[in-house]
């Protein structure tokens, strides 16, 4: 089954997710041989196509795992693809999944995702509407700012002035924008992953209520895995990750700045020097997510930070650091 719980920051304060993954049909852009590099959650999605009833269906069942649980809860309900997307989730199909989650009290928050070009005023109002009170956001991978970085190490498929559309006409329809940024794509060096992410995050500002900010790991079958495994890509450190939350919580302190290290510590994931304490590392930052509290990220032991400043302050490239 794919749906799990996980710590988190809800509505502004510490609380629990339940991540929910709806086995529709995937991203259409992975469809047509067209996905982003770094993206292969497409790839699982179910071979044979689900009725929309059966999705509801897995819906409520995921919800189970919540139930007579104390809150609060966020609902945070992907679909390898985009929510607004009618090739992948019928109008009705989702007006009957927010229906439910509009009678559940201890779910105050709702974050959906969806593709720049498939966020429509009609769409995002009529679920708006359906849950007044709560918490509503619709998340969009932007990834970077940099129209150039998104079509060359992302293949992105959309510009930074269709995320401005996408993010005005959200706020329009009466739900929140959360923006979903890289952390170093393929082809940049450490130092300017930092720099692109940190450039991106002052563009997106005015138009976003939430960043998460996504760290790059290894997914099977990807572009990405074919650059890693031949020494020409390594995943960020982890303690880029640090300085830019740091820097990011204290520029926009009114934001939420939310980030989930995934695979923290592996060689596949973000990671140091590949030693224990790049997992405390990993859990620090997830503290600092569901808190938004600096000093869980701001006194850690600079185990291997040498390293890692001596790179950045360099530039040094991925395929100069097969050692590192």
């Amino acid at each position: 089954m794919t749906y799990w719980t996980s710590e988190d920051n809800v509505a502004g304060k510490p609380g629990t997710a339940l991540f929910i993954i709806l086995p529709t049909i995937g991203c259409y852009r992975f469809r047509i041989g067209k996905a982003c590099y770094m993206c292969a959650y497409p790839a699982s999605a179910p071979e044979v196509r689900w009725s929309q009833e059966a999705i509801v269906d897995y819906f409520r069942g995921a919800l189970k795992k919540i139930e007579g649980k104390k809150g609060p809860f966020a609902v945070r309900i992907f679909t390898s693809g985009s929510f607004l997307d009618n090739g992948e989730l019928k109008p009705e199909t989702r007006r009957k999944i927010f229906e439910i989650l509009s009678k559940m009290d201890s779910v105050e928050e709702i974050v959906i995702e969806s593709r720049s070009e498939l966020v429509r005023y009609d769409a995002v109002k009529e679920l708006a509407e359906i849950v007044p009170d709560k918490h509503f956001e619709v998340a969009i991978g932007l990834e970077t700012a940099n129209d150039d970085i998104a079509e060359v190490s992302i293949n992105k498929g959309n510009t930074f002035s269709d995320f401005v559309k996408a993010a005005e006409v959200t706020h329009k329809a009466g739900a929140r924008v959360k923006t979903y940024l890289l952390l170093k794509p393929v082809f940049l060096s450490e130092r300017d992953g930092i720099r692109d992410a940190k450039e991106s995050i002052i563009r997106a500002e005015p138009y976003t209520d939430t960043f998460s900010i996504n760290i790059t790991d290894i997914q099977k079958g990807t572009p990405y895995e074919s650059l890693w495994e031949r020494g020409e890509y390594r995943p960020p450190w982890l303690w880029s990750a640090v300085e830019l939350l740091i820097w990011a919580k204290k520029k926009f302190p009114g934001k939420r700045i939310l980030s989930d290290p995934v695979g923290a510590g592996s060689p596949r994931g973000p990671h140091n020097c590949l030693r224990d304490y790049d997992k405390a590392i990993g859990n620090a930052i997830k503290k600092f997510s569901a808190t938004q509290d600096l000093s869980h990220i701001e006194n850690l032991k600079p185990e291997c930070r040498g390293r890692w400043e001596y790179i950045v302050e360099n530039g040094l490239l991925d395929w100069q650091l097969v050692t590192w």
